[in-house]
This record gives C-alpha cells, structure tokens and sequence, in this order.
C-alpha cells in the first residue's frame, strides 16, 4: 500500500494520521494483529517482524538503527535472492501486538529525513517502507511467509514552487529521478512489456517484491487542493489512471480497475 503525489499533498497523514485520527498504517497494524487473534483460535500460530527504512538521495538507510551522533547513515545494499528482493543488514524487530509496533514506528519517523520548503514546512525528502513480515504456521504444514509494505513516498515537486537550494535541491532531483522511475516500471507493467526497468532506481528495484509475481498493490493518489496545482493533479491523476491499467497476473503484480 503506498501514498503518491506532490509535496505537500497530504500523504503523510494519510499513511501515518494525527493524534485522534488513525491513518492507514496504525489502522492496517491494528486490523492484522486483530485477524491474527481470530485464526489463532482455529489453530493457527504467527510470528511479526517490523523493519523500517528511507531512501534518501538514492541510498538505503535502516530507520530503526540510526547512527551515533555525528557519523554518517550506514548505506544498506539490494540483493537479489532467487527472485525476490532483500536488503542487507536491515534491522528486524519482533513484536506481538499493535502496541510494540507503536514506539518502533515513532522512532522511524523521527529518524526519517524532512526539511522545510516554501510548500510544505516539514517535506518528507526521503521515501519511507514499513515492512511487517508474517509468519504463518498451521498444524503439520510447512510455514508461510508474507511482506505487508506501507509506503509513503517523498512528494514530486516543482523547484520554482518549493524554492529549494543547495542539499534539498539535490534531493528533490533524486526524488523526481525516482518517481520518473517508477512512472517508466507502471508504463512497462501496464502495456504488458517483457522487460520491467526495475533496477532503475533503488525505489523501484525494491517495490519489485510488492509490484511483480501474485503480490496486490493498492495506492493512494493524493492531490492538492489549490488551483495554482492544476498541473501537477493533473499529471497525478493521470498516473493513476495509468495504475488502474494494470492487470494481476502471475508476472504482474497490480490489481485491475
């Protein structure tokens, strides 16, 4: 599940909330614990792990190790790992409940990177994963594992709109990079094309687990409300008039209309 569209358009709350109003990752956390209780009942047993991480200027950064003050962020590596998509070194917590996945997602977030811009006051300048790994296991049968990602991309922005310079400059060109990268993959995906350029960012090269193979993706596609936008809702729009192109089938992993 992942939120797209310009800085500034409300992604953030719509994956993470505010204090009395629970966005899709609480509200997701708390409804997979939930049906967890209903089948362990029936005999099944789960085990959940919690990683968190940033791509930020194209390096992978682990959020729930951040480095000592003053060092510099360790850069995690993609592996490939007979057909799915790893990244080494990444940190995974255990937990049991929603409410050990709270402070782990409190933690992320404060070590995610943000900035101030003319367009938003606190612009996500990295895009942010929240993975929960489940592990199923069912009387004698071999256990199941499974990825849940929520993700809350960094916004597209204009750079006569937000005004940025210097290091937010260069993170808004990896950022656009990366979207561009992801619009080239749903292009691919939608026409059916043999080749998918996952590998083109280290966005997309990660989203090949969540977009490929019998996965489900579902996005949110939020827009600003102010006319002085027109352009970029419009361009929002259209890609997800694009995503909504997308078939499920064993090679493609998005859902259709």
């Amino acid at each position: 599940i992942f939120a797209y569209g310009q800085t500034g358009s409300g992604k953030t709350f719509t994956m993470e909330g505010a204090p009395g109003l629970p966005g899709v990752t609480p509200r997701a956390v708390e409804r997979l614990f939930s049906h967890a209780e209903e089948l362990a009942a029936l005999g099944s047993r789960f085990t959940f792990e919690v990683s968190c991480l940033e791509i930020y200027n194209e390096e992978v950064r682990d959020l729930l190790a951040p480095p000592a003050k003053g060092a510099d962020p360790a850069k995690l590596r993609l592996q490939d790992l007979g057909g799915t998509v790893a990244v080494a070194g990444l940190s995974a917590a255990p937990v049991a409940s929603a409410a050990e996945v709270a402070p782990l997602l409190a933690v992320a977030q404060g070590t995610r990177s943000t900035a101030a811009t003319k367009m938003n006051d606190r612009s996500s300048r990295s895009h942010y994963v929240l993975r929960l790994r489940i592990k199923r296991q069912e009387a004698d049968t071999p256990a199941r594992e499974s990825d849940l990602y929520l993700v809350d991309l960094a916004g597209s922005e204009r750079v006569k709109e937000s005004g940025v310079s210097g290091d937010q400059l260069a993170e808004a060109k990896a950022i656009n990079k990366s979207l561009s990268s992801l619009g080239d993959v749903i292009s691919a995906l939608a026409s059916g094309a043999k080749h998918v350029p996952f590998r083109n960012s280290k966005l997309t090269h990660l989203m090949q687990n969540a977009l490929s193979g019998s996965s489900k993706t579902l996005m949110f596609v939020n827009v600003s409300p102010n006319p002085r936008h027109y352009h970029e809702t419009l361009s929002s729009l259209r890609f997800a008039q694009k995503v909504n192109g997308c078939l499920t089938s064993n090679k493609r992993g998005l859902p259709g209309k």
